[in-house]
């Protein structure tokens, strides 16, 4: 149950996408060098402005804006006494429950709870719970899908010496044979570190069938994952199911989704193991903290956004009973530095959160102006 103690309206809601330098120019799928990001500014009586991100900007940047223009119909002059506002977004007739529209209003609960945090000068956990333990497992996520063996060596020497002891792979592009040797090459190197791998089924354009599936992973039992991500198209959870029945890895998957409805159909279906959340995209936080405290299910989170996207997700992660690891993306982009106020506290693959206000984050219009949208930026392949 979140606390609030102002009565302040919301004066103004906006969104704006930008466009950061994204790791060293050549990102796979980023064909402008630069990564696409959505944010949701919320301006509140006093001029205090509270910040939050939507996952769907990075593969439709141009048109959250214009959602948020759109549903700021239901958000302008609300009191921030109390949060209903939010709820009616998610019961606009047949537009309101998933898609584009539930990630962007994810995106807006974010920014909402960011402004109430810094109105009421707390991070946004103690809005929820003051007595939490304030850190959070994290793993690396990297191994990109393009990388050669020898590079893969050379992200996880640099994740060590980063201090983390897990590590997340992406295969599925190159022929399977390569796949496997840089599976090989990545256990070996980790040793007794934990291994995982992602198909990445609901981004590569040539999907694996069940049958061809069920046959890659077991090629991969060999190796002691800690799970199988995304080896099928997102949009077959009945094959999701069977694959869970018969895959002796665990099935992780969960982040192509958003609304409350998807969630529910994958928990009471079966068809993951560990479910994937993302705070920026799968449906409001409050609602998504409700429904990690729902199950005993394992689940993790998702980032692929922002430092904004990382501690929302961190936030969502300490307070929940079932997350049990936080993802922490290796690609750096630029503007994450300038955007954060208190740097990333990362030890022995423990993150603590930080005690600024809010998320900790502030984009003014110096960053605006710096990472100005570059049209076509967004995610393409």
């Amino acid at each position: 149950m979140i606390k609030i103690e102002t009565n302040e309206k919301v004066k103004k809601i906006i969104g704006f996408t930008l466009s950061s330098p994204y790791g060293d120019g050549n990102v796979y799928g980023q064909p402008k060098g630069v990564k696409s990001l959505s944010f949701i500014e919320v301006k509140s009586e006093s001029g205090l402005s509270g910040f939050g991100e939507t996952y769907s900007g990075i593969y439709a940047p141009a048109l959250v804006p214009h959602i948020v223009e759109y549903l700021s119909y239901y958000i302008n002059g609300q009191s921030l006494s109390s949060l209903d506002f939010l709820d009616k977004l998610n019961n606009i007739p047949f537009i309101g429950q998933s898609g584009i529209i539930q990630s962007v209003i994810s995106g807006i609960e974010l920014a909402i709870l960011d402004l109430i945090g810094k109105i009421q000068n707390k991070p946004v956990y103690q809005l929820f719970d003051a007595n939490i333990n304030k850190s959070i497992k994290c793993y690396y996520s990297g191994g990109s899908v393009v990388f050669s063996e020898r590079e893969i060596e050379e992200d996880i020497t640099k994740m060590k010496k980063l201090g983390f002891n897990a590590f997340k792979m992406r295969v599925g592009l190159q022929e399977w044979n390569e796949d496997i040797k840089r599976v090989k090459r990545a256990s070996d190197v980790l040793k007794s570190d934990k291994l995982m791998v992602d198909a990445i089924m609901g981004t590569l354009e040539d999907k694996w069938l069940i049958d061809n599936a069920l046959s890659k992973i077991k090629d991969l039992e060999k190796y002691n994952l800690e799970w199988i991500e995304e080896p099928l198209n997102p949009s077959d959870l009945r094959g999701y199911a069977n694959l869970c029945k018969y895959s002796k890895i665990p099935v992780a998957m969960g982040e192509a989704y958003s609304g409350q409805t998807h969630f529910e159909v994958i928990k009471s279906i079966k068809c993951a193991d560990i479910i994937q959340v993302d705070a920026t995209h799968s449906m409001g936080f409050r609602k998504l903290l409700e429904f990690s405290n729902s199950t005993f299910q394992n689940k993790a989170t998702h980032v692929w956004g922002s430092t904004l996207s990382f501690y929302a997700n961190a936030t969502l992660a300490v307070l929940s009973k079932n997350i049990d690891i936080h993802e922490f993306p290796s690609v750096e982009f630029q503007i994450s530095n300038d955007i954060i106020k208190e740097k990333v506290n990362i030890s022995n693959s423990n993150l603590f959160i930080s005690d600024y206000p809010g998320f900790g984050i502030d984009i003014n219009d110096e960053i605006k102006n710096k990472y100005s949208y570059i049209e076509n930026s967004g995610y393409k392949i």
